[in-house]
């Protein structure tokens, strides 16, 4: 039995951008698109009626992230190259990652897979160039490293893992944790970290050396 299709909304004001992700994803195997909205009022209603997996969203449309994130879409962001403080309040709010708006075909389709999936997606550059913006806009570098370090040592492995960008379920594989224990593993560690979110969890686990950005496009 086939798997159901990947559900995507394309929610961008720029329509030469909907149209190019939209014929992209519409000709990749195992992914529909079920909305193109140029605007945040289209982007709700098409979110409240046709449920997608996934949802590329352009942060200037104005729709909080939360609103997605709180249906069970993923968010990706579909972003500039000057958009880094907008980026990092989304990945708080429970965005899966983001990339360029110029993205190539094959980085477009694996990251809408993987996000579905429940990964973070972000590649190296784009971890790196966050993980900077990070130290600018969130506070000294030794307060967020030092509650890192006060982790205990099963705590500190599954932050390495949510890095690393890998689902409860993995992480209970690699592990050898029941998963309820992963599950709640993680939420105390994002508490304890002051994270409103796994994702932002994930990049400090980078920042602290845990762990390889989690998903490398080409």
């Amino acid at each position: 039995m086939l798997a159901p299709p990947v559900r995507v909304l394309v929610a961008d004001r720029d329509p030469a951008v909907r149209a190019r992700v939209g014929t992209i994803l519409g000709e990749a195997d195992g992914i529909e698109v079920v909305g193109s909205a140029p605007d945040a009022t289209a982007a709700l209603v098409t979110l409240r009626r046709r449920l997608p997996d996934v949802v590329l969203l352009d942060l200037r449309l104005g729709m909080p992230v939360q609103e997605p994130v709180s249906r069970r879409s993923a968010v990706v962001v579909l972003a500039t190259f000057d958009s880094d403080a907008g980026i990092l309040r989304a990945l708080r709010d429970g965005a899966a990652g983001f990339l360029l708006r110029s993205a190539r075909r094959n980085d477009l389709v694996k990251v809408v897979r993987l996000a579905a999936d429940g990964h973070l997606v972000l590649s190296s550059d784009a971890t790196r160039r966050l993980v900077s913006a990070a130290t600018r806009l969130s506070g000294p570098r030794d307060e967020r490293l030092a509650r890192v370090d006060r982790l205990s040592g099963r705590e500190t492995d599954v932050l390495a893992c949510v890095g690393s960008a890998l689902t409860n379920t993995e992480i209970a594989s690699r592990l050898g944790l029941p998963e309820p224990v992963v599950r709640d593993c993680v939420a105390r560690v994002v508490r304890k970290l002051g994270c409103a979110h796994r994702t932002a969890a994930g990049l400090l686990a980078y920042e602290r050396g845990l762990c390889r950005p989690g998903v490398e496009l080409s």
